[in-house]
């Protein structure tokens, strides 16, 4: 990873004989500190009960002095400067569980403003619409910190957003449809919606629509959550639960979730459109793409097939469970798990864009023997059809 970083610096090479040469006041200059980076690293790795050892000050001083070299208006960290604290613990509560309050609750809105991760106030243009004083989700984290710019792979973007515990990727925005229905009382739901199940685990919807009784439905992972569990959009939870789950099956691993009268479903919802459900004819060497709230949108090769599961190296980490797996605008699956056995499919589970491809392969679930079985039980979710629009 840290060599990744050396490379990242290495291609602003090129630009350097374009900066001016007067040298920078060092007070203004941004500090590399890649000794901060290993240690954030190991507080997200810390939190899922992985043990790594502290970070060496020889490599990681060669690394910042490589990357300042290379890189106009930075310089190394002091070795007197402060890192940050050594990494706790593993705490009880599970890697997937955010921290936020809940709809309703007595918290002063502005505790949870869009927040950043030195304080700094987030610029309307970076996000328009959530610098208002409408309370935010504290899992919504806009960061300008350069260990976190060049965790999410892009260290000249001034701001990156984080939206699970654990994922350094720059997550995808809550879209301006959901910001429309949000306005007018509603949670909107289509594929790729992040969302709330329960009272503390982030998933990702794999599909929304209509079932054959008229009733407004969604699809995830069954091991987001439990039948009764209440389902709120991520993007717009302000509102409280617009969905419940109401039936799971843990084999296939898909919950069926039914929506409020608070919900809307679309089949088109920030950059993702299903047009058609149908995971025959996936062949082995298919190239596959997702969106999750955790790691964003990717496309991958595919490893294995079969009637039930494909394996493929789509990026995926917790918080992406749920999220549809497509071939072009077909909905063929949905991100189920890593293809490897528990624990080591988590540990190498796919956390930063600097990895590249050198993560666990992700398992995910067809969707045609979901479907078959939503029909085969009846009830909520048979049936289902996408929405018109």
């Amino acid at each position: 990873m840290l060599a990744t970083a050396v490379a990242l610096g290495s291609s602003s090479a090129a630009n350097a004989e374009e900066a001016s040469s007067a040298a920078p006041v060092q007070d203004e200059m941004a500090v590399i500190d890649s000794a901060k980076i290993v240690d954030r690293v190991r507080g997200d790795l810390a939190a899922v009960g992985v043990a790594v050892p502290g970070v060496d000050p020889e490599l990681t001083g060669a690394v910042d002095r490589a990357v300042s070299s290379v890189l106009p208006g930075t310089r190394p960290a002091a070795q007197d400067e402060p890192g940050e604290p050594e990494a706790a613990d593993a705490p009880d509560t599970p890697a997937e569980a955010p921290l936020r309050p809940s709809a309703g609750s007595s918290t002063s809105p502005s505790q949870w403003l869009p927040q950043s991760s030195g304080g700094d106030a987030i610029p309307a243009e970076v996000d328009p619409v959530n610098t208002d004083a409408v309370a935010q989700d504290p899992n919504y984290v806009w960061r300008n910190d350069l260990s976190s710019r060049v965790l999410a792979g892009k260290p000249q973007e001034e701001w990156v957003l984080n939206r699970a515990p654990g994922s350094r990727f720059d997550a995808p925005r809550a879209p301006e449809e959901s910001h429309v229905a949000h306005a007018q009382g509603t949670s909107l739901y289509g594929p790729s919606t992040p969302i709330y199940v329960g009272q503390d685990t982030m998933c990702t919807l794999t599909v929304a629509g209509v079932d054959g009784d008229g009733r407004q439905v969604g699809v995830t992972a069954s091991h987001c959550g439990e039948v009764g569990d209440q389902v709120s959009s991520a993007d717009s939870w302000q509102l409280g639960p617009s969905g419940t789950v109401v039936s799971t099956n843990e084999y296939l691993d898909y919950a069926v979730i039914e929506f409020g009268s608070n919900a809307a479903v679309t089949r088109s919802y920030n950059g993702v459109t299903v047009n058609s459900l149908d995971s025959d004819g996936v062949n082995r060497g298919d190239v596959l793409c997702k969106q999750g709230v955790a790691t964003g949108h990717d496309c991958a090769t595919t490893w294995l097939t079969g009637q039930e599961a494909h394996v493929t190296q789509l990026c995926a980490m917790a918080g992406d469970s749920g999220a549809p797996v497509l071939a072009g605008d077909r909905l063929v699956g949905h991100i189920s798990r890593s293809a490897l056995p528990i624990p080591n499919g988590h540990l190498f589970s796919c956390r930063t864009p600097l990895q590249g491809a050198l993560h666990a392969p992700t398992a995910s679930v067809a969707v045609n023997p979901v479907l078959g079985d939503i029909n085969a039980r009846g009830g909520v979710g048979a049936g289902l059809a996408l929405p018109e629009n």
